[in-house]
């Protein structure tokens, strides 16, 4: 089985009087630093609001806070294969089923101001943990 390179992405926002001017995301620590901003290392959060922007970072295993994580394209039809044009686009913890996924996705989706705070693979056990607007803590198993 070939292994994905693994790679931390860092997170910097031009920010001035309360408005951010600029989102970036820096594929090395020394980029980061160079930019002059006050910079982090890359969430999911961040990663999946990139792609909005036109940035993905595929063929490889994104290193975040909350684990790691794996680019995923979703297309209806081959149509859309051959425009190149997917109906859904996330970034996917590495190894876990697809059910589990989508549960995460569909919690931090319908329950808004929701947060991953991280996800584990345990006993052949995929466990997310997220936390919701009002403080409660929501574990997810595969």
């Amino acid at each position: 089985m070939n292994q994905l390179p693994e790679v931390t992405l860092y997170y910097a926002a031009e920010i001035a009087r309360g408005i951010i001017w600029g989102e970036y995301i820096y594929e090395s620590i020394d980029r980061a630093i160079d930019s002059g901003l006050y910079y982090t290392v890359a969430t999911w959060e961040q990663l999946n609001e990139a792609v909005g922007r036109g940035e993905v970072y595929a063929d490889r295993i994104i290193v975040t806070p909350q684990g790691k994580f794996v680019w995923q394209a979703f297309f209806n039809c081959n149509y859309e294969k051959e425009l190149n044009v997917p109906y859904k686009c996330v970034y996917r913890a590495v190894g876990a089923p697809v059910s589990f996924s989508e549960a995460v996705e569909y919690h931090l989706f319908w329950d808004r101001g929701s947060e991953l705070v991280g996800i584990k693979k345990e006993a052949e056990v995929h466990k997310a943990i997220i936390k919701n607007q009002n403080g409660e803590l929501v574990v997810i198993k595969s």
